[in-house]
């Protein structure tokens, strides 16, 4: 599946796609049980290489929206989150990928069931992704598939602006 577009919303992580190598090995790390350091190894590198769609020709129009949380959660220590947010903001550039932040004022009820991730192929084809700690579900049509869209609708609204979104992420940095 190559997809077209691409959203992302997620609870109190920085999305994968969007992680340094600094930020996914401290997660990965810190896996419970922990994993042997060949292990942490390979998941970095596979979750890099998926990053290889940010760059991807034709570009794929990538949205995000990032939980306040995800940004307030100091993973691997402050001098890797301020590097964290600084490669929020230098993604949050580029022309085919939004980055919004929503913060907790803002933050509707929807918004903490849990992270969920939008496709739609060049074909038109959607797709819902739902993950939970040990399990995952992928919707392809349907109600769940709607009320998923909907819902991924409600949150974005209440997001900041990506403009907004990028002084939030500055500031964040700064505090770090």
């Amino acid at each position: 599946m190559n997809p077209e577009r691409f959203s992302e919303r997620t609870q109190q992580l920085i999305p994968g796609l969007l992680q340094t190598a600094d930020y996914a090995r401290a997660l990965i790390n810190s896996n419970c049980p922990l994993l042997d350091a060949d292990t942490v190894d390979e998941r970095v590198a596979a979750r890099l290489q998926r990053q290889e769609k940010l760059t991807s020709k034709p570009p794929t129009h990538f949205s995000f929206v990032i939980h306040e949380a995800a940004l307030r959660s100091v993973v691997g220590g402050r001098e890797l989150m301020r590097g964290q947010c600084a490669h929020l903001l230098e993604l949050g550039q580029r022309r085919h990928l939004s980055v919004q932040v929503l913060p907790f004022s803002t933050a509707p009820t929807a918004a903490l069931s849990g992270p969920m991730v939008l496709v739609e192929t060049g074909d038109h084809e959607r797709y819902a992704f739902v993950d939970g700690q040990s399990t995952g579900a992928l919707y392809g049509e349907g109600d769940k598939l709607s009320t998923l869209t909907q819902r991924y609708g409600m949150i974005r609204m209440q997001a900041l602006s990506v403009e907004e979104s990028a002084q939030f992420i500055r500031g964040m940095a700064e505090k770090s």
